[in-house]
């Protein structure tokens, strides 16, 4: 993945620095710079994709840098690039980018127009590439959709060489039937993508075409009881097809980059594609002036550009997304787009969402609302009620009746009568409450087969399923004390509420008699986040691989994530109580 990109001397950058997360959402206010960092992205990902074919140079006499700077020139005629104004502020070439990646590798580019393109590859030790070593590289892939327009009706045969040259130019729309043809391997990918991204749309039926008897290639589409080839449908279907037809050939892995692809998007194609990558994909890049985007999203990852500053950030909370709205010249609330597009809030304790999230992922892979795109708040638990109350009264006042607002709590120790007179007042408030049955929810993630795969899978070796059974159950044992105090205390907390006082040595006799009638039940009472800690500890230890609650959520399968667990993302996904 791309850590950070260093744009110097390069159209409207003079020296400017981007850091970029696993989803990056790229705004700003016209003529912000969006348009050139997708440019020098476009030059890294040339370099990236053709460094082990490219030809290998010493450094050119136009470029006065040490000779031991030896690189890659790969050529530009392939892409959609305009040679006028290169530099700042009609300076003096080089423009310089550079390009770091996670794994510490790097890449320096020095351009300085037509056929003047150097590229100093360095490998994770930081040290010059030289030629002998150039196919032990290791740089990452970055994947930008060329420019993508409607398709032609009269497609001919290609041969497959001129195809696959032109894949990343201008021209890749004027063959993309070739390219299904080129790339077969691709193609049942990219049907079970369409499929289930466009309701009602079934890919009947593709020919590759043959030169010798003039057939031209053909894609027939079925959309209900109506089918035609691809050429004669909407253009806005033809954008997408070919957009997930590049999505299909790109390694979830690598790094996806797209350019703007609300300008030929509908609102709700938008909101699936954001949903669709920020799921398959180790790293996305989207530039983007749409707001139903920008609203699937959290502000943490919109990164706001700015090429008068040294350095662009991300935003910090949603008024400053709002700010960059109005100085686009948009009257739309993002907040609200969140709202009125999901018509669900989720309040939630802590960073509960992220384990919820994977749950979901589990159970409903494709969902078209994944719950951290949902409107969601977290109000520290039980304390927090309040603004659960203030929420749906706010909500209520602005006329908002059909956002169903879904509040998630943990037991915790509190009492039955607390639990029912919690409940009570969610459902006099119209709230949909849930209080799980055990104590938190990181007690429902504790499953020995899965934290057996997780061992083995890291570790590389063979894992015992009784030794892990075992573990956990002496790691609980060790909390059995931690629990007594606790129940004490509470004992003693609501002793005194109700006007009674109890002694400690009382309270401590009625924690010890309440704890031996539930300790058989030990595994849903002590605190799952203490267990999960210790336990981590426990495969630190023998095994040198950490656990945590989001990676035991993920690693869950459907038939390991309890009942519970399972009807609460199931009813919240067909907006129905919980």
């Amino acid at each position: 993945m791309i850590k950070k990109l260093t744009i110097e001397n390069y159209r409207g950058y003079s020296k400017h620095e981007i850091e970029f997360r696993d989803l990056s959402i790229v705004v700003g206010k016209n003529n912000a710079g969006k348009t050139t960092l997708i440019e020098a992205l476009r030059l890294v990902s040339l370099v990236t994709k053709r460094y082990k074919t490219a030809p290998f140079r010493y450094v050119p006499p136009w470029l006065k840098i040490p000779r031991t700077n030896t690189g890659v020139s790969p050529s530009l005629a392939r892409i959609d690039f305009s040679y006028k104004n290169i530099f700042h502020s009609y300076g003096d070439p080089p423009a310089i980018i550079t390009a770091e990646f996670n794994n510490k590798t790097k890449i320096v580019i020095y351009f300085a127009g037509e056929k003047q393109f150097h590229a100093v590859l360095f490998d994770e030790n930081r040290n010059v590439c030289k030629k002998d070593k150039i196919k032990k590289l290791d740089l990452p892939e970055l994947n930008i959709l060329p420019q993508i327009g409607p398709l032609i009706l009269d497609e001919k045969v290609l041969l497959a060489d001129y195809v696959k040259q032109n894949l990343d130019s201008p021209t890749s729309s004027r063959h993309f039937r070739n390219q299904l043809g080129c790339f077969p391997s691709y193609y049942p990918k990219f049907k079970e993508i369409v499929e289930t991204t466009w309701d009602g749309i079934r890919l009947l039926e593709y020919n590759p075409g043959d030169r010798f008897s003039e057939l031209n290639p053909y894609l027939l589409i079925q959309e209900g009881i109506f089918t035609t080839e691809i050429g004669l449908m909407g253009h806005g279907l033809q954008m997408w097809l070919q957009t997930l037809w590049f999505l299909a050939r790109c390694n979830s892995n690598s790094t996806v980059i797209l350019d703007e692809p609300d300008v030929y998007m509908h609102a709700d194609l938008q909101r699936k594609l954001i949903r669709y990558l920020k799921n398959e994909y180790s790293q996305v890049i989207v530039a983007t002036h749409s707001v139903e985007i920008m609203s699937e999203v959290e502000p943490e990852n919109i990164l706001i550009i700015d090429k008068k500053k040294e350095k662009s950030v991300f935003a910090s909370d949603f008024n400053a997304v709002q700010k960059v709205l109005l100085n686009m010249g948009s009257i739309h609330n993002v907040a609200l787009a969140r709202l009125w597009s999901a018509n669900k809030l989720l309040i939630v304790e802590g960073k509960d969402i992220d384990i919820l999230k994977r749950i979901q992922n589990t159970i409903f892979k494709n969902s078209p609302e994944p719950l951290d795109a949902i409107p969601h708040l977290s109000i520290g638990g039980w304390g927090g009620w309040n603004r659960a109350v203030g929420s749906k009264l706010m909500l209520k006042n602005a006329g908002e009746e059909n956002i169903i607002i879904y509040c998630i709590f943990d037991s915790d120790y509190h009492t039955e009568d607390e639990i029912k007179d919690r409940i009570d007042e969610a459902q006099k408030h119209g709230i949909n409450l849930k209080i799980w049955k055990r104590k938190e929810i990181e007690n429902y993630l504790i499953e020995p087969h899965a934290i057996k795969r997780i061992l083995e899978r890291e570790s590389k070796k063979v894992v015992d399923l009784d030794e892990i059974k075992n573990a956990i159950d002496s790691i609980a044992e060790s909390l059995k004390e931690d629990y007594l105090d606790l129940l004490t205390d509470k004992i003693h907390i609501n002793a005194r509420r109700t006007g009674n006082f109890l002694e400690p040595s009382t309270a401590r006799k009625k924690a010890q008699k309440e704890l031996e009638d539930s300790w058989t039940d030990k595994f849903a009472i002590v605190s799952g986040k203490s267990l999960i800690k210790k336990i981590s500890n426990w495969t630190n230890n023998n095994y040198n691989v950490s656990l945590n609650s989001n990676k035991l959520a993920q690693e869950l399968t459907i038939s390991e994530i309890p009942t519970e667990l399972q009807n609460v993302i199931i009813n919240i996904e067909n907006k129905k109580r919980i």
